[in-house]
């Protein structure tokens, strides 16, 4: 017989109890460094991508800017509604929102690329929605020895670790999509402490891959491939020009 598929870890209540709100390594911790670090000034548009239950968005309405949460699940923004009344929140995909072109001075992508399948399609779909000079902010986890990497499993997966690519491709694809990168920081200690209590949560390491969604089908062991977290700001060219 055929195992039932684990749910994603973002799917999780492992994940909810672990994580809180933010369902990622160190909250808004990082979303308020780059705030601090793009200087957005009150009522800047700004879009949370991939928002969940709405602590980001949230968090930045309550800098005075003009946010709104996009989040393709239905039953992620049912919750993030309650939990945030009145905040504005819509429900598209990533790389098709209802936005127009030129029309955003940011957008925050946290812990949301590494689950997109086509994340040139998303960069470009930012790009596009960027106004010169326009921010892009990246968090997420990405592999610090991509060449140590497990293939994908055989079953499905679905969790971020499938997703995370190395800081050099990571770099290419920001530059692919014509955004010139302003800042990249590790934060690794964030991913560190987040496994520290999923294993507590998962009840074991093994249990804690499965859910990544590295350890099903395959066996595989992402550790070689040293797992990391990073911080990326990218700003759309301020003349305008640059790939589309």
């Amino acid at each position: 017989m055929i195992p039932a598929p684990l749910p994603a870890l973002h799917e999780t209540p492992e994940l909810r109890q672990a994580a809180g709100e933010t369902l990622r390594p160190g909250g808004l911790e990082l979303t308020r460094r780059a705030l601090a670090i793009c200087g957005l000034t009150p009522g800047a548009r700004v879009l949370d991508l991939g928002c969940g239950l709405g602590a980001s968005a949230a968090f930045l309405a309550g800098q005075g800017l003009a946010a709104l949460g996009l989040d393709h699940s239905a039953a992620k923004l049912t919750e993030a509604r309650s939990l945030h009344p009145g905040l504005a929140l819509v429900r598209a995909e990533a790389q098709d929102p209802p936005l127009a072109p030129v029309s955003l001075d940011a957008v925050f992508c946290e812990c949301v690329l590494s689950l997109c399948p086509r994340p040139e399609a998303v960069l470009a779909t930012c790009r596009r929605m960027l106004r010169p000079g326009g921010w892009l902010v990246l968090s997420d986890i990405y592999l610090r020895r991509p060449d140590l990497a497990p293939g994908p499993a055989d079953g499905p997966g679905g969790g971020c670790l499938a997703g995370a690519k190395g800081r050099g491709e990571v770099l290419e694809l920001v530059a692919g999509a014509g955004l010139e990168l302003a800042l990249w920081e590790d934060h690794s200690h964030l991913l560190n402490q987040l496994a520290a209590r999923l294993v507590f949560a998962c009840g074991s390491l093994a249990g804690l891959w499965a859910w990544l969604g590295l350890g099903q089908g395959c066996g595989a062991d992402p550790r070689p491939a040293k797992p990391g977290y990073y911080l990326l700001l990218a700003r759309h060219p301020e003349d305008g020009h640059g790939r589309a």
